[in-house]
């Protein structure tokens, strides 16, 4: 088991200028790997000390669908997007780590390697899902990487979530 605690808080004149240290982007959606995912990325962040990025990222609703149930898809798509990148930003915190999160649009394999590429990323974190049929966006995502990439399974959580009195 391993036990993470917030980092001691850091203050003084030279921190303000002290080079921050590449982040950690994590792609996170609504499963259970996803949830692994953003674990393993606290984890690895607090222990590397870097700051954690969590994307979403999603193809839009088609467009054939017509105004009405265009927006209506995309409200519902939007509102599960802000809903899991919430508990991630939760993970991180009970981490005592650095993390903010974004929504993207487009394909889930390219945007999340455009965005570490962007962001000159450290190291990758994606959920396997271990689809027998189908795309795997953590393979795709992996094949096509040109940096470190963590592949998280669903397990029991390794962190230790302190409990309210």
């Amino acid at each position: 088991m391993t036990v993470v605690t917030p980092a001691p808080t850091r203050t003084g004149a030279d921190d303000r200028h002290a080079p921050r240290a590449a982040p950690i982007v994590v792609a996170v959606e609504a499963s259970p790997a996803s949830h692994a995912a953003a674990e393993e990325a606290a984890i690895l962040a607090f222990d590397l000390e870097a700051p954690l990025v969590f994307i979403y990222a999603r193809r839009g609703p088609p467009g054939f669908l017509g105004t009405p149930f265009y927006q209506r898809r995309l409200t519902r798509d939007l509102e599960r997007a802000r809903r899991v990148l919430d508990q991630a930003l939760r993970v991180a915190q009970l981490a005592g780590v650095e993390a903010e999160a974004e929504i993207l649009e487009g394909s889930p394999r390219r945007r999340i390697l455009d965005f570490a590429r962007a962001r000159g990323a450290q190291l990758v974190v994606v959920g396997s899902r271990r689809r027998r049929l189908g795309r795997s966006v953590s393979r795709a995502v992996a094949r096509g990487a040109d940096r470190p990439i963590v592949v998280a399974s669903p397990r029991p959580s390794r962190l230790v979530i302190p409990r309210a009195a």
